[in-house]
């Protein structure tokens, strides 16, 4: 695949006709010069597309993440993901709000 040529076409149709057999088709092209095709890249481009169908940013960072820490994925990848991105999980939070690797 040519990363310099990724093109990416997304159709979106609502009913707005006079009936559901009557749609009015909006298309939206998004094109992008991509050297490096990396995840971080391709967040991007579909945050771009999510805000561009109505999506707020608070909504579109909870989906993402949701789609990182969730109860389907690796609660060892979930903590190593969570310290590099200096985040604190639930788990390692005692009840008195102090973080369980700073007590000593």
């Amino acid at each position: 695949m040519d990363y310099h040529d990724i093109r990416l076409k997304i159709v979106l149709q609502d009913s707005g006709g006079d009936s559901i057999s009557s749609t009015n088709e909006v298309t939206t092209t998004w094109e992008t010069e991509m050297t490096d095709c990396n995840v971080h890249a391709w967040f991007k481009v579909f945050e771009s597309v999510l805000a561009a169908v109505g999506f707020r940013s608070d909504v579109i960072m909870r989906g993402a993440c949701e789609l990182a820490f969730n109860e389907t994925r690796d609660p060892l990848l979930m903590q190593k993901v969570a310290f590099d991105y200096d985040l604190k999980m639930v788990e390692h939070i005692s009840n008195e709000g102090e973080s369980e690797t700073t007590k000593s």
